[in-house]
């Protein structure tokens, strides 16, 4: 929404050409998307339909990092008949974990073995020589959707045969410790709809299907206390006395004592309500919850006003690097009866704070797609996602040469 910026990010490339537009407006953005060759859209997924309809009228084909929605979905007959690909979920995650897993998938389906199970979880964190705070946490993406985390609703998943349902109230109590090679410890939760993946990554029968969010060591124990408290709600509107302090805010969640109650007071409150053991409220006494300090601002959401401290406390500095893990773990019994385990993980460090490791592993794999259709090396039509080998294959590819690469080990499982 910043034409100079644009300009900046540009730099005078001679095949590059900045304007602004409303993308809410059908005239404006259906011109822009007939001029083009191709379009790739960045824009937020509610807007997507409308591209999508307009790059059907126009045949013009359609790259987005964005989950599929069941509106798009319904296109694919009208996107064939254009002869144009609308290919959807090509970012990090979804994208990135799509092509990494199908090509395992495949690999051992093509070996005769039989999968068992499948975890996988992706995390966008703070690299070590960065992590200087004890969330082990920095924003490296849109800081709303951080503090949004498990409003989503309940997690889906199946583990060992069984077919779960995690309420939100739960989503960070139940977590799964995972250890990545040459990245450390992290803490992992399930994300929503585990068990669509059962159809789209064929399958079917599986005995562990979950899918989720990487944090650091902790993260979860103190994100819970918050969400048990209520403070990341969006629901809610407050008006608040000039002057009010972390420590009178924090108290009116916790309830049971009065609005002058000491910091001391406010703690034991929250961690009866919360149920939080002493290293969840050790990370909210880092955020100064229980602190004097004014919280500058008079009204607002729980979740926006706890989104301003946030972006405070966890801020990307000018010299940070950011991080990208990706984490898949594939049980499965070979065509001999052997069981195994495979796993399979990205650790990947930014180059800068301009150049992060967030912005490049979701641009690159719509970039790499954009130019295969360019030069004519893919030809799909129809609303597609990234789990075939016609795109797996010569993506990672292109991914491993900017130094983007899985790492595979097996074992005895």
């Amino acid at each position: 929404m910043d034409v100079a910026l644009a300009e900046r990010k540009a730099a005078g490339h001679p095949a590059a050409s900045v304007f602004a537009m409303d993308a809410g407006q059908p005239e404006a953005r259906r011109a822009e998307i007939d001029a083009a060759d191709l379009v790739i859209s960045m824009l937020p997924a509610f807007l997507h339909p409308e591209v999508a309809r307009d790059a059907i009228a126009t045949r013009t084909p359609l790259i987005t990092p964005s989950y599929l929605s069941p509106e798009i979905a319904a296109m694919d007959g009208e996107a064939k008949a254009a002869g144009i690909p609308i290919l959807n979920e090509l970012g990090l995650d979804p994208g990135i974990d799509h092509l990494s897993a199908m090509q395992v998938i495949d690999g051992l389906r093509a070996e005769g073995s039989a999968l068992r199970g499948f975890e996988s979880y992706t995390g966008g964190l703070v690299a070590p020589e960065s992590d200087n705070n004890p969330w082990h946490y920095k924003f490296t993406w849109n800081p709303r959707n951080v503090v949004l985390a498990g409003q989503g609703g309940s997690a889906t998943f199946r583990e060992r045969g069984l077919n779960r349902v995690l309420p939100p109230h739960r989503l960070f109590k139940e977590v799964t410790s995972i250890e990545v090679p040459g990245a450390g410890r992290f803490e992992g939760y399930a994300n929503r709809d585990s068990l669509a993946y059962e159809k789209i990554y064929g399958l079917e029968g599986i005995e562990t299907l979950v899918r989720g969010t990487l944090r650091g060591d902790g993260f979860c124990g103190g994100w819970d206390a918050l969400f048990q408290l209520g403070m990341n709600r969006d629901d809610a509107r407050l008006s608040l006395p000039a002057g009010t302090t972390w420590r009178q805010f924090t108290a009116g969640f916790a309830g049971g004592v009065a609005g002058d109650a000491d910091a001391n007071a406010v703690r034991r409150a929250v961690a009866e309500a919360t149920g939080a053991d002493a290293a969840a409220m050790a990370l909210l006494d880092w955020l100064g919850l229980f602190s004097d300090s004014a919280l500058g601002r008079t009204e607002g959401s729980p979740c926006e006003i706890l989104q301003d401290l946030l972006e405070g406390k966890w801020a990307l500095e000018p010299d940070d690097l950011d991080m990208i893990v990706m984490w898949h773990r594939f049980g499965y019994r070979t065509a001999s009866g052997e069981q195994r385990v495979r796993t399979s993980h990205l650790v990947y460090i930014g180059e800068d704070d301009t150049h992060t490791a967030m912005s490049l592993t979701v641009g690159l794999p719509l970039a790499l797609a954009a130019r295969m259709w360019m030069r004519g090396d893919w030809q799909g039509t129809g609303v597609i996602l990234p789990t075939g080998a016609d795109l797996y294959e010569p993506l990672l590819e292109g991914l491993a040469s900017e130094g983007i690469a899985f790492t595979e080990r097996d074992a005895e499982g």
